[in-house]
């Protein structure tokens, strides 16, 4: 209860903030708000990864590139990455002048090309989205929570089968089957709450996917805390963690989504 009572303040404020800004933000702002959000994430992913380096400056300009890439009407994401490869590249070639730093060169450059690839790239799918239909954005919200909630309350009262001992402790595979479930009959729930044309079956497999692939985002977003024995990201959200522990989900189902509603439905 003691938990609850904290994370729920947060909660709320996370839950009118989130509706105002897909509802009533123009795309310009919200892809603003976006990269701010994500790049809050990336400082948090760059302490967890420990570079060698500050390289937060330049990671926050790769996204800047992908943020224009994704935001012009061409959206032309070749083109950012092939300049984050050249900013990138010109950055280590000017920087890179001992023995030390040679040594820890193709780690840190790693680390910077994960904040690309697992951050900015996949998250800005969201932005996409929103310029698809807002209401894309609730649906994908509305079914990562209830399956969350799902996996919670049936993995505490019978989950027995751990399936991620080493990144989620807690995950059980009667979670994730309940999680699967509740996010498929969250479909129907979704597109009456905020509709839009598509089959209520579609709807529901297409739940059902997002609620799976939930699941398997947050324990690989687990993986980089348990690998430096921290439990949350960070602490910007009382009770809730890092602005990473918040996004995580969406990390996998942002894109996936997009890939779903342009071939299946």
């Amino acid at each position: 209860m003691k938990d609850l009572a904290r994370r729920l303040p947060t909660t709320i404020v996370l839950v009118v903030f989130a509706y105002a800004a897909i509802a009533y933000l123009p795309v310009p702002y919200f892809a603003a708000l976006l990269y701010l959000l994500v790049s809050l994430a990336v400082l948090e992913l760059l302490r967890l990864t420990r570079p060698s380096r500050h390289m937060w400056p330049l990671a926050f300009i790769n996204g800047v590139l992908v943020a224009l890439a994704f935001a012009s009407p061409e959206n032309h994401l070749s083109l950012a990455l092939v300049g984050c490869l050249l900013v990138d590249g010109l950055f280590f070639l000017a920087t890179v002048n001992s023995r030390e730093r040679l040594d820890s060169f193709a780690r840190d450059w790693g680390i910077l090309a994960l904040t690309v690839v697992y951050l900015y790239f996949p998250l800005y799918f969201m932005l996409t989205l929103k310029r698809m239909d807002p209401n894309l954005l609730f649906f994908m919200i509305l079914v990562i929570a209830i399956g969350d909630s799902g996996a919670y309350f049936v993995g505490s009262a019978i989950g027995k089968h751990k399936i991620y001992p080493v990144a989620s402790p807690r995950k059980s595979l009667e979670g994730l089957i309940a999680a699967v479930l509740t996010a498929g009959l969250s479909g129907w729930l979704s597109i009456v709450l905020f509709p839009f044309p598509v089959k209520v079956p579609v709807a529901m497999a297409t739940a059902a996917i997002i609620g799976l692939f939930s699941q398997l985002s947050d324990p690989v977003e687990s993986l980089f805390k348990r690998a430096v024995g921290q439990k949350d990201s960070g602490t910007l959200l009382p009770g809730h963690g890092g602005v990473l522990d918040r996004i995580d989900s969406y990390i996998f189902c942002a894109p996936l989504l997009y890939i779903l509603v342009m071939y299946l439905w």
